[in-house]
């Protein structure tokens, strides 16, 4: 084999890896662009029709109002209700601990109590809730009107948790009357 045959073959091989690495530059490029594109874009959520088609659709997952009603209604019920199951799901650990003081005290009294939901009112960063704590002693039942404000901080979703909120803080909240008559 010549000299100037083996430059000669070397140069070709040198040019189509130019072309070849030219090219796949070009695809990578578009692949950036069209993943960059695709990333801004809300997920897709497939449903099920009557009819067993799928349709997709994009969706947001952001939590709404009645989500946010929802939550606080269940985080409430794991707070003061005796018979909640799992209520470290939806409170923080400082609100677990003075539920088990609090349970433990009624327990001791034979005393089960219960929520009844009046009312919300939800700002941006707080929420005021308006409810009857049910005390039942046997048979023998009272309820006693209780107005708190809670906040609560944010917690992965999960299966048991799909709001993924903590109930953090609950503090009770004076009415006007109480204040007046301690004037």
């Amino acid at each position: 084999m010549r000299f100037s045959m083996a430059v000669d073959s070397l140069s070709r091989e040198n040019s189509n890896l130019k072309r070849s690495i030219s090219l796949l530059i070009f695809v990578i490029g578009i692949l950036g662009v069209l993943v960059y594109s695709q990333y801004f874009k809300e997920p897709i959520l497939i449903e099920r029709s009557s009819r067993g088609l799928e349709v997709f659709r994009p969706t947001e997952f952001k939590r709404t109002d009645s989500d946010l009603r929802r939550g606080i209604e269940i985080m409430l019920k794991a707070r003061f209700d005796t018979l909640a199951i799992n209520p470290e799901l939806f409170l923080t650990d400082r609100q677990v601990a003075i539920r088990e003081a609090e349970q433990k005290e009624l327990k001791s009294r034979n005393i089960q109590q219960s929520v009844v939901l009046r009312n919300i009112q939800m700002s941006k960063t707080e929420a005021q809730i308006d409810f009857d704590r049910v005390l039942a002693v046997g048979e023998v039942r009272s309820a006693l009107k209780t107005k708190i404000k809670v906040a609560f901080e944010e917690a992965t979703p999960n299966e048991l948790n799909p709001f993924g909120l903590k109930l953090a803080f609950a503090e009770s909240v004076e009415t006007n009357q109480t204040k007046e008559v301690k004037k």
